[in-house]
């Protein structure tokens, strides 16, 4: 019998998950400055933000309604823009971030470009606003930023110069761990261990 469970043992997989933390992104939905409903308003800075030169909030304007909360940002104020914070983060984190093209503006003009650490990609260079409501859409990856112990984020506007860009909201940034998670093997195998353990039980003494 004690052969029957070493064998098991030796056939046990584990799957992984990953655990995320908190968001380590400071006003990643932009409702920390809140301004009239159907507005926009320029800023050099917003609360958590600096913007190079500035940035774009807006508040339901134009049927660009917020993916989370009120408020989303555009990055194409008068002239490509971008914006950036500088995170308290090391090692494996999660980047997302939801996006759409402005409505009723083509492709060509709404590309952004977000970076993290080492990491670079571009979103919607070839997206179009024009014909149906576009619908939100989630970005999601996996950045290592090694032992730094910060790192800066940045989105910038990438398409053309023409005030009309790309738009961003629900920004964060969480810290992620492996955490071994038994498959369904290792549940078997825990079963057939009750069950060596009943037996013994039932021996004679």
């Amino acid at each position: 019998m004690k052969s029957a469970v070493v064998a098991a043992l030796a056939g046990l997989s584990f799957t992984t998950a990953w655990a995320a933390g908190p968001n380590l992104v400071v006003n990643g939905s932009f409702e920390a400055d809140l301004i009239p409903l159907n507005s926009w308003s320029i800023r050099p800075t917003i609360t958590g933000w600096v913007g190079a030169p500035d940035i774009e909030l807006q508040h339901d304007l134009e049927g660009n309604v917020a993916q989370d909360g009120v408020q989303l940002v555009e990055l194409d104020t008068f002239y490509n823009s971008a914006m950036s914070q500088t995170l308290n983060a090391s090692g494996l984190v999660e980047l997302s971030f939801w996006f759409k093209p402005r409505i009723g503006w083509g492709a060509g003009t709404q590309g952004i470009e977000v970076s993290l650490g080492s990491f670079s990609s571009v979103v919607m260079d070839t997206a179009t606003g024009i014909g149906p409501t576009p619908a939100w859409q989630r970005f999601s990856t996996q950045v290592d930023l090694g032992s730094s112990g910060s790192a800066v984020l940045r989105f910038a506007a990438v398409g053309t110069s023409d005030m009309a860009g790309g738009l961003i909201d629900n920004v964060s940034v969480t810290a992620v761990s492996a955490v071994p998670e038994p498959s369904t093997a290792a549940l078997a195998l825990a079963g057939g261990l009750g069950w060596v353990a009943w037996q013994r039980r039932r021996r004679p003494g």
